[in-house]
């Protein structure tokens, strides 16, 4: 049966606005990783990370195992977004297997993120197309297209002194008809945010570090440039998860927490 052309045109424009609005699942990973599923478009964050860090989480179980498998959780990865070099952000030899097994991944990060992955699998960084280094400047962001997801990188400041030459990047994803933010480490200086311009961008879900919402310029930042209606507070050592967890209940009872590898939630752009 042939369809007559405008018939066809509107199928595909009903097609197309089903793809754009659709649920997005925010998947916990390890530390400060997380997964925004919509459709079969997968953005992973900050989630190549298995070992414990300091005081802060990895992987065990099930969610180690479908990592070393790309497996599940971790399966069909259209591209992985780094923010940092830091060992509780990405970890060089985790990367590279887990870049080596998802062989359609794309890894897009800056030059201190890769030269450290280098270190571990060289052919694979210097040679596979698999692999974009980016350098985003304020006022100069890297956008791109990965699946059916648009994709912001800008830099924010990862802080002072011995944290001045980190090159910390945030993302911006459209996906799904919704908008997320991930900031990595970005240090609490409200003037950074400005500089990136976040004061002109509508968020619906905010990944934010647990000390964010600490009393102090955190919330100021918050209340700014990621008052979105979904909030997520990350980066919650698990030694600390009960003590967090009580003051957040207490002041920030409307912030979600996600306590442990694989917890997912869900946001509809139909109600934002």
């Amino acid at each position: 049966m042939r369809l007559k052309k405008g018939v066809f045109s509107l199928i595909s424009l009903l097609l197309a606005s089903s793809a754009l609005q659709a649920d997005v699942v925010v998947t916990q990973l390890a530390n400060n990783g997380v997964m925004l599923t919509a459709g079969d478009t997968r953005i992973m964050i900050d989630g190549m990370v298995v070992e414990t860090y300091s005081v802060y989480g990895g992987l065990s179980g099930a969610a180690a195992s479908q990592y070393q498998q790309a497996s599940g959780a971790f399966s069909d990865v259209d591209v992985a977004l780094v923010s940092h070099r830091h060992h509780d952000h990405n970890q060089p030899r985790h990367a590279c297997e887990f870049m080596l097994k998802s062989t359609q991944t794309k890894v897009v990060s800056s030059p201190q993120v890769l030269g450290l992955m280098r270190e571990r699998c060289r052919e694979f960084i210097t040679t596979n197309q698999r692999v974009t280094e980016i350098n985003p400047q304020y006022g100069e962001p890297y956008v791109f297209s990965s699946g059916g997801a648009k994709i912001t990188v800008f830099p924010l400041s990862h802080g002072t002194r011995k944290y001045a030459k980190i090159q910390n990047y945030g993302h911006l994803i459209e996906i799904g008809g919704v908008t997320v933010l991930h900031i990595g480490d970005a240090a609490m200086n409200p003037e950074d945010f400005q500089r990136a311009g976040l004061d002109q961008v509508k968020i619906d879900v905010a990944m934010i570090p647990f000390w964010y919402f600490s009393p102090g310029p955190g919330t100021e930042v918050i209340n700014r440039f990621m008052n979105a209606p979904l909030k997520i507070a990350v980066h919650i050592p698990p030694g600390e998860m009960e003590e967090v967890k009580a003051y957040m209940a207490e002041d920030h009872g409307n912030v979600t927490i996600m306590e442990e590898p694989l917890k997912e939630v869900r946001f509809s752009s139909a109600g934002r």
